[in-house]
């Protein structure tokens, strides 16, 4: 009962009911329900999108192959809930925790692939073990948000240990894909970055697509994440996606002559991420080849941080 309803909280503001049942199972906080109904979709619509694509995915891009082989998956054990028509891709958090309160709770369909075929290798451990890739990631998004609600942020944190207490019990360590490698080395070479538009912008769309892919950078900026940098810079950005949001952070530091403390700013918040992988496998044994692999992005992260500040250095002197 417990992902099952960790999984509605995701897909669905909380009524009075449902705000109950998380306050006295889940230990989450109180609250008016019109208010989380707001914070809901400033957390999950604008800032942190809850689709293993979007942390997992080389490109960053929602509802590819992956996503399809979850839908696959969904729709050869018989798991069918009617939020699968209505958010924006199948590997959304909150529909891979139902399927795992499904798959777990022995109503899967599937014939030699249902739950009762546990065990290392089987399938009902390597859902947990793609899940686990990066639903802690998506977790601390939320945790780390500026803007978000008490409410949402606890249940973030409820979400990530119940996953990683459930690999921890699994009594098996995620094995990573053949496919992913351990570091995404920037398509570019930082010394070619130009903060000044409009005929050099191709570098720094380079370095804005990079620190916006987790699975390249390791960690995940939100466009409140990106506004509360500039603020820290004194810097103002207008609305726009997460994309324009973070080359006009990039560009405006540039005129302004604030790019080292922009990227001393990345490098904190990058430090903060890292950090978490660490006591993730620290804590949790299981999840340390994980850790690695993250670790490593945000060690390729630090290296291109390291070097664009060299580039700042030279051109300034």
């Amino acid at each position: 009962m417990k992902f099952e309803l960790l999984s509605r909280l995701w897909l669905h503001e909380p009524d009075g009911a449902g705000l109950a049942r998380a306050v006295s199972e889940l230990g989450l906080p109180s609250a008016d329900p019109a208010e989380l109904a707001l914070a809901y979709a400033d957390v999950f619509l604008l800032n942190v999108y809850p689709y293993g694509t979007a942390f997992a995915d080389p490109a960053g891009e929602l509802n590819g192959p992956e996503a399809q082989q979850i839908a696959a998956l969904y729709e050869a054990h018989g798991y069918c809930p009617a939020e699968l028509k209505e958010v924006g891709a199948p590997d959304h958090l909150g529909l891979c925790l139902g399927f795992w309160a499904y798959f777990s709770s022995g109503q899967a369909s599937g014939g030699s692939e249902a739950p009762s075929a546990q065990g290392p290798g089987s399938r009902h451990d390597s859902f947990l073990a793609d899940l686990l890739n990066w639903a802690p990631l998506c977790c601390l998004a939320v945790e780390r948000e500026p803007s978000v609600h008490a409410f949402y942020r606890a249940l973030a944190a409820r979400t990530r240990e119940a996953l990683l207490t459930e690999l921890q019990i699994s009594n098996f360590e995620v094995q990573v894909p053949n496919c992913q490698s351990l570091t995404h080395e920037p398509p570019f070479h930082p010394s070619s970055l130009s903060l000044h538009p409009p005929e050099e912008e191709i570098g720094l769309r380079d370095v804005v697509r990079f620190l916006l892919t987790p699975a390249q950078c390791g960690l995940f900026l939100s466009r409140s994440r990106l506004g509360q940098i500039a603020v820290a810079l004194g810097l103002h950005l207008p609305f726009g996606s997460r994309f324009d949001v973070a080359e006009m952070l990039f560009m405006s530091a540039g005129e302004e002559g604030k790019v080292e403390p922009l990227l001393a700013q990345l490098e904190t918040e990058l430090n903060a991420w890292a950090q978490a992988y660490r006591g993730w496998g620290e804590e949790y044994p299981a999840w340390r080849p994980s850790a690695g692999i993250w670790l490593a992005r945000t060690e390729a992260t630090r290296g291109l941080l390291a070097e664009m500040r060299q580039a700042v250095q030279t051109e300034a002197a």
